[in-house]
């Protein structure tokens, strides 16, 4: 590949980028990691074996044939539509850079942010996913002529479930039927994600005020740490996780000439996933495979590094028209441990 193409930004100095895709202010990356494999189905078979209710083996005769037992199915969950990715006009990035006053030998710098940008693009995509995960029990891909869904099993009675959610309410009520229904499932339940205003639902409710602070204390709103609190003691909801972050969508070009982002959540504001955690506090992890960008080291300069990248960063020049083109992508998909240890609650419509 030549180098004297201006933009071309040598292989070493894609190194670090990609490498990191955890965000510290995401609470979601505590319930669902992030994990480099070299064969996303493989692990998914292993991940989908250690998490299943354990089998009892037979106690036989010294001289009796053992029984012979099974593998535990796993779909094919489009692992190859899990790939994510995202590229930029180089060449009209720098000519908007050039008219901007900026110099030559200072452009690299500023491809170099581009290149981070757009690995941080590819990893919000994954955040999506993850959220997706958590308040519906699948993930859906509707973008780019996919119209898929990976289901990861979740039984319908657990993803329809409805809270009343007025201060009148039975919260408690309705919160211990969830935890008995995960526990006949053989599921301890240990925590739960929500929006701050369903939180602050919770700390309306009056049957839940009087069961922290007796029937004198109902109308005072509960303080976070004593919600928290009782539900860990009550139903040893131990692990509270609010998110209420967003991300921006790309709409395109606007009759402006600028460009138009929609507002989204990644977690919806009516939702409760309650969930059980394994000893790490874990209920998931997402996968990053190898995109086929991985195998291009040699031929285009590749993020790439004895680590290997969650994110590859690729850069190439097309000859008519003269465009150079800065590329991210990764091969990503979350998995849920175990498919009973996800309870989905969403608030009631008023009647």
């Amino acid at each position: 590949m030549p180098e004297n193409i201006l933009g071309l930004i040598g292989q070493e100095e894609w190194l670090d980028v990609g490498l990191t895709v955890a965000r510290p202010n995401d609470p979601l990356d505590s319930l669902i990691g992030d994990e480099r494999t070299n064969n996303i189905m493989a692990s998914w078979q292993s991940i989908a074996a250690e998490y299943q209710t354990p089998v009892m083996a037979n106690f036989h005769g010294f001289d009796t044939e053992a029984n012979r037992t099974f593998h535990v199915p796993v779909d094919n969950h489009h692992i190859e539509k899990g790939l994510i990715k995202v590229k930029l006009n180089q060449s009209e990035r720098m000519r908007e850079l050039l008219r901007s006053g900026v110099r030559e030998g200072e452009l690299k710098e500023y491809i170099l942010q581009d290149g981070v940008r757009l690995a941080d693009q590819v990893a919000t995509r994954s955040k999506v996913a993850k959220a997706e995960m958590l308040a519906t029990g699948k993930v859906t891909i509707k973008e780019n002529k996919l119209d898929l869904t990976v289901d990861y099993g979740v039984p319908a009675e657990q993803t329809g479930l409805e809270l009343s959610m007025g201060a009148e309410d039975d919260l408690a009520g309705q919160i211990q039927d969830i935890v008995e229904k995960a526990a006949a499932k053989g599921v301890a339940l240990t925590g739960l994600v929500t929006s701050r205003a369903m939180l602050t639902k919770l700390r309306q409710n009056k049957a839940i005020q009087g069961a922290v602070n007796g029937a004198l204390g109902q109308g005072v709103t509960l303080s976070r740490a004593a919600l928290a609190a009782w539900l860990a003691d009550e139903f040893g909801l131990a692990s509270v996780v609010t998110d209420d972050l967003s991300y921006g969508v790309d709409g395109g070009i606007g009759s402006d000439g600028r460009p138009v982002v929609t507002r989204k959540r990644y977690f919806p504001q009516d939702r409760i996933s309650f969930f059980a955690a394994n000893a790490a506090g874990r209920v998931g992890v997402g996968l990053w495979g190898d995109p086929p960008e991985a195998a291009l080291a040699g031929f285009y300069p590749v993020s790439e590094s004895g680590r290997q990248p969650f994110v590859y960063v690729t850069q190439k020049m097309e000859w008519d028209p003269a465009v150079l083109w800065t590329k991210a992508s990764g091969l990503f998909m979350p998995v849920l441990y175990n498919p009973n240890s996800l309870w989905i609650a969403k608030e009631k419509a008023a009647e």
